[in-house]
């Protein structure tokens, strides 16, 4: 990771200094290159008059004083691509951005660049919530044991090699509100620990993960679920696979994603399956 630059995706506005100062703390501690991304919407630039030229001087002007490495560039056209294209182009290992707005459910929409570089982006996407004042001090990943999630908690590892990891499944009793069997709670819950320990197994997962890697299922809806998690482990950084597996007793924490995303408050790292 270390040898991968860092790409920064920024629409110039004071939403997004949070989402700079972290690519700024990252790259620092990763001893790599920060990418700075900004790119003019071709109408709104000729109805302005901005051209690239001064999009670069703002952008120099409000950089922070860093010994950070880094570089700018200014493209016109639809951002959602072009931040992808030039994260391939770079050999970027992560795209950092911020959201167009905090604390409420339009943070991220569908149809927005920031969902369309989750979507399609071949690296982790980190989308920036809270003004980062320390280095992450203690993770939760999601799992719904499909592979997505099992690299989303590989890559939130290899990131970041000495925070503690949560890794976190919710499930639901089928039919709760009718069958009022304990017994019937506690072969469900048994049957998902078998999943936990199976997914667990695989010898993906080093020892060093192993180490600093707690795992709980948590009976109730996902939300509630990683709501408490994230409370009772004081996490600063939720990490969510972008697609997952349905079933009848797992919640699809795939289709959820994008919904836990706009009301999450911590900042949230997206990961495909293919990363």
């Amino acid at each position: 990771m270390k040898s991968k630059p860092i790409l920064l995706a920024t629409d110039m506005t004071a939403r997004c200094d949070r989402a700079l100062d972290r690519a700024l703390m990252l790259a620092k501690m990763w001893n790599t290159r920060l990418i700075v991304v900004h790119v003019l919407d071709p109408k709104q630039a000729k109805k302005k008059g901005l051209v690239p030229k001064e999009a670069r001087i703002q952008l120099e002007e409000e950089l922070p004083e860093t010994d950070v490495d880094v570089q700018f560039i200014i493209e016109m056209g639809y951002i959602g691509e072009l931040v992808i294209e030039t994260a391939k182009r770079e050999r970027c290992g992560l795209i950092v951005t911020g959201v167009g707005h905090y604390d409420g459910f339009s943070d991220i929409f569908l149809g927005s660049p920031v969902d369309h570089i989750v979507r399609n982006a071949h690296v982790p996407v980190l989308i920036i919530k809270r003004k980062p004042i320390n280095p992450y001090r203690s993770i939760l990943i999601a799992t719904d044991f499909s592979d997505c999630s099992m690299t989303a908690l590989k890559k939130a590892a290899e990131f970041f090699p000495e925070v503690p990891l949560h890794l976190v499944h919710a499930y639901n009793v089928p039919y709760s509100g009718w069958l009022k069997s304990d017994q019937i709670t506690k072969e469900i819950g048994a049957e998902e620990a078998k999943f936990m320990e199976r997914f667990l197994a695989q010898t993906t997962i080093d020892n060093a993960t192993f180490k600093r890697l707690q795992a709980s299922n948590e009976k109730g809806e996902l939300g509630v679920v990683l709501f408490k998690k994230i409370q009772e482990v004081q996490s600063d950084l939720v990490v969510l696979g972008t697609h997952g597996k349905s079933g009848f007793m797992r919640a699809s924490m795939g289709n959820n994603a994008r919904v836990l995303l706009s009301w999450v408050k911590q900042d949230v790292m997206m990961v495909r399956d293919s990363q």
